[in-house]
């Protein structure tokens, strides 16, 4: 991966699998894919991701 990947990547990553396949890629296969992020930048990707989902929150877009 690029040096200039980041919470972003992580983010339109998981957008794609889940409209792709219906699946929420778990923290595992993130680190996988993007072996040289540190976890914090995935984990605010996986932040960015549920904020889009609105999980936490308790809306979703409609």
């Amino acid at each position: 991966m690029s040096d200039t990947w980041g919470k972003w990547s992580v983010y339109e990553y998981m957008r794609q699998m889940y409209m792709r396949a219906g699946t929420i890629p778990e923290w595992q296969e993130l680190r996988s894919v993007f072996p040289e992020m540190r976890w914090a930048e995935i984990r605010e990707g996986i932040e960015e991701f549920e904020r889009f989902l609105g999980i936490g929150g308790g809306q979703r877009a409609q």
